[in-house]
């Protein structure tokens, strides 16, 4: 049987233009908001912004990481609540509501929670765990 911690360790991830620029390659989003200055500022954003998406990958990864691959997202209930600067540092935490029921966030390095709900997680088949190097 998985245990279920009354929170998951943080982590964070500090993002800079190269982790935009590859964030872009890989999922094929190569949204100028994003990646170039000028056009940030011509949308009213005081420079590029992380991709929502990657913060919400920092949160998936601090699920594996926390539970040793041990659990999973089942379900997911978020909201992308403010924008986050590239350059900033991210965040991301769980904290367990009852059950398989934990409150999710990813907080800047300003205060600002910037993505929060919850999550249901579950135990991750063994077979379906990263094999270790």
């Amino acid at each position: 049987m998985t245990d279920f911690p009354d929170t998951l360790p943080p982590l964070t991830l500090t993002s800079s233009a190269e982790t935009a620029r590859s964030y872009a390659a890989l999922t094929q989003d190569w949204n100028p908001i994003h990646l170039d200055p000028e056009f940030a500022a011509k949308a009213g954003f005081e420079r590029p912004i992380v991709h929502g998406t990657m913060a919400l990958n920092l949160l998936v990864e601090a699920v594996e990481k926390g539970s040793d691959g041990a659990l999973r997202i089942a379900d997911l209930d978020i909201r992308f609540a403010a924008p986050t600067w590239i350059g900033q540092a991210l965040t991301a935490q769980a904290t367990r509501e009852g059950g398989e029921t934990y409150a999710v966030s990813v907080t800047a390095d300003d205060g600002r929670v910037v993505m929060r709900g919850n999550a249901r997680l579950t135990p991750r088949n063994p077979d379906q765990r990263k094999p270790t190097e």
